[in-house]
This record gives structure tokens, C-alpha cells and sequence, in this order.
């Protein structure tokens, strides 16, 4: 059962992340051999200041 976690600042809506799972789900089946009913894909949103890229929290950068 492959398992693949995102995780990505919040602000994405329902249709970006079901057809995120949906591109992502195909590429399993095609590539891995994998059964389309066993794959998970989980989303794990996180705010801007809890996210830091180069020690910079997203939330400050561009200030």
C-alpha cells in the first residue's frame, strides 16, 4: 500500500488537492504497479508561520 504525504503551506482548495490525489494516484498505478483502492495520499497543511525555507519563516519573507 504506498502512502504518499504532502505537505505544503494551507490555501490550496478541494479541487487542487482532488486533482493532486488524482495525478499522483495514476502515476502509482502506472509506474508501481500499484492498486488504485490501495493508495493513500494525505494532505498536511501547515501555516505560513509554522513553514521556514533558508531558516526564514514563510510568514517573513518578502517583508
Amino acid at each position: 500500500m504506498p502512502m504518499v504525504q504532502i505537505t505544503m503551506l494551507e490555501g490550496r482548495s478541494a479541487e487542487q488537492k482532488r486533482k493532486m490525489a488524482q495525478r499522483i494516484t495514476d502515476v502509482l498505478v502506472e509506474e508501481a504497479a500499484a492498486r488504485r483502492e490501495a493508495i493513500v495520499v494525505a494532505f498536511h497543511e501547515v501555516s505560513k508561520e509554522s513553514y521556514a525555507s533558508g531558516g526564514v519563516l514563510m510568514v517573513d519573507k518578502g517583508k
